[in-house]
């Protein structure tokens, strides 16, 4: 035991960590890892029947990838049978709340391991590996703003077992990065300034391979997990990634055209309207031929003929029932007489409450409100959720209006000036990203190849031409080279 603790407990150094340099340090956590390896192959049975006592040496954020070792030794290939299960499910929820993610960048393979496990769902429950797994994603990689094969497993488990809370506060995050992006391995891993694809890859082991396809899935995913929560624009910012996804001459996946499908029933709840999908010619043709029914039901939702909207859902019933999108489906037909009076706001500033009743009607029934108070109560609830931006007020002869406000009115100058520094704030977060993708497509092949054209190329002629660019030289799969095809 005695061997195994001194091990465990060489990393880090006695020295402040504070003074170490960031070669150091590197050197320290190499070593300490190779030996960790040694330790983990020669002496498993020690670690495991010891494991009580050097969990008590052993700190879950001092000694991150100690504690990770002595975990990996009780939990592959499987749950060690001499220790209680609920003593190795203790350690990993502690573990995954507390580790250290800057140490932890040196974990490899072992933690990967460990995210797997907890992401399959069947070592924990479900409640507690959604949150143990969102946990872990974030202290890897604060910012969130690189995809991994960790995120895909968050999504299919919380969107799964309806375990979404805790999952959000990473499908929130704006992904810019996708392993194998990198044109250069890091030297230093602990360096702070790294941008995560310097040091979440296959080559550090910190994530599996990212396909494509799971890029697709996990986009899907997302905009189903923001359906489920009524977040309408968020679905439809998510489903759009997946809609707008580069491909190769006529390629598109099924996963493209059920987001798309999804996508039109989106759109329609979070901005009235159908838009056509931003994809190329062959893209948009397949998504008309295999979304038609889709699109006719966007097309009607446009209209003032209700009776044409509830033709096209009852017709197409089956269609809906097929791909699991009777619940949108039912959501678009109950948002037609909302967005019926939002409309008015183009031709009206102000419009009695009476006059609403006549020129709206419910799709749901086929026919207007059956009295004044309830489209009263419909404005008020659209006021609530935020749709609709007014007052209703009353005449002197007792009949009441909607007024339509601007989307500034009433904002305090408290509340303006939260406005501003919340986009201020914003822009400093995408200071970083946009200094490091610059730099990235700087020195990438691509541009490389473009740059030296342009040093061949006569200052005349095509030279001379704007659409050649090298924007222009640059196909669209190009953008997604680092990750392997389907």
């Amino acid at each position: 035991m005695d061997q195994c603790a001194s091990t465990l407990l060489a990393f880090p150094p006695t020295l402040a960590n504070v003074i170490l340099n960031k070669e150091s340090y590197h050197e320290a956590a190499s070593v300490h890892t190779q030996r960790l390896a040694k330790l983990l192959k020669e002496h498993t049975r020690d670690l495991v029947a010891y494991s009580y006592e050097l969990f008590q040496v052993v700190h879950p954020t001092v000694n991150s990838i100690s504690y990770l070792v002595l975990l990996h030794a009780l939990m592959f290939p499987s749950f060690a049978s001499s220790v209680p299960s609920e003593f190795i499910q203790e350690k990993i929820v502690t573990f995954m709340m507390l580790f250290d993610g800057h140490q932890s960048r040196y974990g490899g393979t072992l933690l990967l391991d460990l995210l797997e496990a907890v992401g399959s769902g069947r070592i924990l429950p479900p409640s507690v590996a959604v949150d143990c797994l969102a946990a872990a994603i974030l202290k890897l990689d604060p910012s969130g703003t690189i995809l991994t094969s960790s995120h895909l497993a968050l999504a299919k488990l919380a969107y799964e077992t309806n375990n979404i809370q805790a999952a959000i506060p990473v499908i929130d995050k704006d992904i810019v990065f996708y392993p194998g992006m990198a044109n250069e391995v890091a030297v230093h891993l602990c360096d702070p300034e790294l941008p995560p694809f310097m040091y979440i890859s296959r080559v550090t082991g910190l994530t599996a391979n990212v396909k494509s396809a799971a890029v697709l899935e996990y986009d899907l995913l997302c905009g189903m997990i923001y359906c489920s929560r009524r977040e309408w624009k968020k679905a439809r910012a998510a489903l759009e990634r997946a809609v707008s996804f580069p491909t190769k001459e006529t390629g598109c996946s099924k996963i493209m055209v059920d987001a798309f499908k999804k996508w039109v029933l989106v759109g329609l709840l979070s901005e009235g309207k159908y838009l056509v999908p931003q994809a190329s010619s062959s893209t948009a043709k397949t998504f008309g031929v295999l979304g038609g029914p889709y699109i006719a039901l966007a097309m009607a939702f446009a209209s003032d003929d209700v009776s044409e909207l509830r033709s096209e859902a009852e017709r197409n019933m089956p269609v809906w029932l097929e791909d699991g999108n009777v619940g949108l489906v039912e959501e678009v037909i109950a948002s037609y007489q909302p967005w019926r009076v939002l409309s008015l706001q183009d031709i009206y500033t102000k419009i009695s409450i009476p006059e609403i009743r006549e020129q709206t009607k419910s799709a749901e029934t086929g026919a207007p409100l059956n009295k004044d108070e309830d489209v009263e109560s419909l404005i008020q609830n659209m006021i609530i959720e935020g749709m609709l931006k007014g007052v209703i007020e009353k005449n002197d002869d007792g009949t009441k209006f909607l007024v339509f406000l601007s989307s500034t009115t009433n904002l305090s100058e408290q509340e303006f000036a939260e406005e501003i520094q919340r986009a201020a704030d914003r822009l400093k977060e995408l200071k970083q990203v946009f200094v490091t993708t610059n730099q990235r497509l700087g020195t990438s092949r691509e541009y490389i190849r473009w740059a030296v054209k342009e040093t061949k190329r006569d200052k005349s002629g095509d030279a001379q031409d704007p659409t050649l660019g090298f924007e222009a030289q640059i196909d669209d799969e190009d953008l997604m080279s680092g990750l392997p095809s389907i």
